[in-house]
């Protein structure tokens, strides 16, 4: 059977903590709020998409400790299947700490050191890629890279996450339908690029909907129609963590549901904002109810600040 949307990419287990300030060493410091949640780029993504109610598969790998099974397990109870998951035997799965400034929510990472090798294109099989409508990437290394072929082979479409720069990004865009890069990834890539000369790069790769997104200062899209600016939906954030993710699988759900261009970036932006109301990448997805009476009670304020570049 077809699924909605397949995806391959990092997985992580977050463990945050709420913070008046950054910590300095030699002091202690006691944390307003804890959480314990899986993340990872893809990962996030796809619980956004089922939450929203598509079918989503999850290509990923992770050592055989209980961090592993907590990221398998977080999956599976979002209804994320998981059967084409790689398990290490004796390796540990990556462990991010998440600071979140209470302020904000804004946020810095720091890792421990994980012994999973990086997911081999050998670990995967091309029907697993192909029988998913959308395949969702957050990289550009060999295995991404021949997931991208198998999946432009079967005619599919291929999304890419671009939040960090790869050596291999000029092989790996042609492959790419809809690239969403961010800020940190741009600032690495083109330092002093505009905001259109980004997407006007992204769309010569042949890119169909090239999108560039700026956080608070809303997001950037060229496809045939032209090239736009949106603004974000104004929130009041306890956690930015995870809003990105948010981002790509709302945008892929409407992919899905085949909407243009401007009704699939108002939803993507909207559950990217309602995310960011509660601690962690996943707290605040919300379901097709809650997103459309948001969108509801902000659409007209939201759509008078489009913009034709």
């Amino acid at each position: 059977m077809t699924i909605d949307a397949i995806g391959l990419g990092l997985c992580t287990v977050d463990m945050l903590f709420v913070v008046d300030r950054q910590p300095t060493f030699d002091t202690t410091m006691r944390a307003s709020q804890y959480l314990r949640q899986g993340g990872g780029p893809v990962p996030t993504s796809l619980v956004a998409l089922a939450r929203l109610g598509a079918s989503t598969s999850y290509v990923g790998k992770v050592g055989d400790d209980p961090d592993g099974d907590f990221i398998r397990a977080e999956l599976e109870k979002e209804g994320v299947d998981t059967s084409s998951f790689v398990v290490v035997p004796g390796a540990l799965t990556r462990v991010a700490l998440v600071l979140v400034e209470k302020a904000t929510g804004e946020r810095g990472f720091t890792t421990r050191p994980e012994t999973c090798a990086d997911l081999d294109p050998a670990e995967f099989d091309r029907e697993t890629i192909a029988n998913a409508r959308i395949l969702h990437l957050d990289d550009a290394d060999p295995a991404c890279m021949q997931a991208a072929r198998w999946a432009r082979e079967a005619g599919n479409t291929v999304v890419y996450d671009g939040t960090w720069l790869h050596e291999d990004l000029d092989e790996f865009l042609p492959l790419v339908d809809m690239p969403i890069v961010s800020e940190p990834m741009v600032r690495r890539w083109m330092p002093d690029a505009t905001p259109q000369q980004v997407v006007d790069r992204l769309h010569g790769y042949g890119a169909k909907i090239a999108v560039y997104t700026l956080g608070e200062r809303g997001t950037i899209v060229r496809w045939r129609e032209g090239t736009f600016t949106y603004p974000a939906f104004p929130v009041e954030a306890v956690d930015t963590t995870g809003a990105g993710d948010a981002f790509h699988g709302a945008f892929i759900y409407g992919l899905l549901q085949h909407w243009p261009v401007s009704d699939i970036i108002r939803y993507a932006s909207a559950v990217a904002a309602l995310n960011c109301r509660q601690l962690g990448g996943r707290s605040g997805l919300p379901n097709p109810s809650a997103t459309e009476d948001f969108i509801a009670a902000h659409r007209e304020n939201w759509d008078a600040q489009i913009t034709k570049v």
